[in-house]
Order: structure tokens, then sequence, then C-alpha cells
């Protein structure tokens, strides 16, 4: 079903595809908070709290991009974390490999097998590591525009910024991950 179809329905007084709706999107939403935070219990925190968000204005949702819009609400609220985190003088940890879908990891293809995935899961880490260490505008630009496809003008809408502050942040962004993967001696 449609994600149009579903909130119709859920508007409609038929909240049993919440859960749907939250099947469908849950993991997008909670490696986001996890790129975002560097933890992953807050980044389950974060994941809940947006799709509860999500439920208390439900009735109020006009947006034609569902997952965008779920995106926005963990953006906030990421943004809200890692501002209390930086009144507390607590910075975010570099994250411990996550057991993300392949979707969200960079594989190689090959005859080699373990080794393949060993470096691979090695070179996860190491732009895990680097994504934590980049400006968080920059980071949320980088993860919505390359991990999850969005165009710029997208995330500018989503961000609340400019076209060109998002195209400046990609490009800054990236510049600054391959610099910190190139002090790791990040290979490919």
């Amino acid at each position: 079903m449609e994600d149009r179809e579903l909130i119709r329905r859920i508007q409609n007084g038929q909240t049993e595809y919440l859960n749907e709706i939250a099947g469908k999107y849950y993991d997008d939403i909670y490696y986001f908070c996890c790129y975002q935070t560097g933890s992953r219990e807050d980044a389950y925190d974060l994941a809940q709290d947006t799709f509860l968000r999500f439920i208390k204005y439900v009735e109020h949702y006009q947006y034609r991009n569902l997952k965008g819009y779920l995106l926005t609400i963990a953006m906030n609220l990421c943004r809200e974390y890692l501002r209390v985190s930086s009144q507390a003088h607590r910075k975010p940890e570099p994250l411990e490999y996550l057991n993300t879908p392949a979707s969200y990891r960079p594989e190689r293809q090959g005859s080699q097998g373990a080794t393949d995935n060993m470096e691979a899961s090695e070179n996860t880490l190491l732009l895990l590591d680097a994504l934590t260490k980049i400006p968080e505008t920059q980071r949320e630009a980088v993860l919505l525009h390359h991990f999850y496809g969005y165009k710029n003008r997208e995330i500018a809408h989503m961000t609340g910024a400019s076209y060109d502050a998002v195209k400046s942040r990609i490009r800054q962004g990236l510049y600054r991950l391959k610099e910190l993967l190139r002090q790791s001696d990040f290979t490919q």
C-alpha cells in the first residue's frame, strides 16, 4: 500500500496502519540517528521519539514525501540531542560497527569472500568514525544526499537551508571526510 493511502486511512481512524509505516521506515530513521549521534542506544530512543512525534501530529500531516518528513523529524530530534550533549560537554562516541543492511554500507564484490567482507567492515568502521568527526550540518547533508538519495533542493526544504548552502555543505563534508579517511589510510 502506498504512503498516501496509509496516511489517509490513519487520519480516518485506522491506527493499525501506523505499524506498517513504522516497519517500512524504522531502519532508515534508526541508522540516520546512529550516524548523527554516534550512539546506538540514543539512536534507538531518538527513532522511537521520531515515530511518537509523528503519531502525535499525524492528523496535520500534509507533506508529500513521508520518508523525508520522518527524516526531518529525526533530524530535528538529533539536533536537539547534539545541542544538549554539547552543553553537557559530552561528545558522541565513534560508532562501533553497526549491523547495517547492505544498502547502508560499502561492500565489495569478489571471490575472496571473507577477506573482502572483513576489509569492507573495517572501511565501514573508518567511514562511520569519520562521519562523527565532521560538523553536524555537513553530516546531515552528506547522509541525506549520498545515503538516502535526496536531491539538494529536497534537502534544502527538509533542513530549512538554502540550495547553495546545502550544495556547499555536501561539498565541504565530502572534502572533510576524504581528508579524515586519508589520514586513517582508508583503502578501497
